[in-house]
């Protein structure tokens, strides 16, 4: 109720941050038309929202530059890739900057995708995400305004 109208009221919103909403994927694709202006969005730890709202956001969000993510590692542990959420990402977003996808549950071949496919991302966040391998040389020779953090972040309690 309280995402239907934050989307029929929505006028110039630019911002929208709902990190551990209830919303799901239906009510997201019934409403997403609703976020025309919004330029910046944060769905962390928004564990009922998959591809499927990630794609209505994309193709109705065009002035989307920012997007959060980011997963709980207790809501990801155990569970398959969700490839489809990276691949919304990069079919729908292409003019994102910023994008934090960490904790999230994709693979190298997904976090390509989106690097090829959304050509002005300045920051990616890929913190703990233990399928993507990149190689900083191949960072830095593709991608060289781009800055990436992760997969592997060693904090403070893991060094030796």
């Amino acid at each position: 109720m309280i995402f239907s109208y934050i989307t029929e009221h929505a006028g110039s919103l630019q911002t929208l941050r709902l990190p551990r909403s209830e919303i799901g994927d239906s009510i997201v694709e019934q409403t997403a038309g609703g976020l025309s202006t919004i330029t910046f969005l944060d769905l962390s730890y928004c564990g009922k929202i998959g591809s499927r709202a990630l794609e209505a956001i994309g193709k109705n969000c065009k002035l989307l530059v920012g997007l959060c993510r980011n997963m709980h590692p207790l809501d990801t542990a155990g569970k398959p890739l969700m490839d489809e959420e990276a691949h919304a990402i990069a079919t729908t977003m292409p003019r994102l900057k910023h994008l934090e996808m960490a904790y999230h549950l994709i693979s190298t071949k997904s976090a390509l995708q989106i690097l090829s496919s959304c050509t002005e991302l300045e920051f990616l966040d890929l913190r703990r995400c233990w399928d993507v391998q990149l190689e900083d040389k191949f960072l830095k020779e593709k991608y060289p305004k781009l800055k990436v953090l992760g997969p592997l972040i060693l904090d403070y309690y893991e060094r030796e």
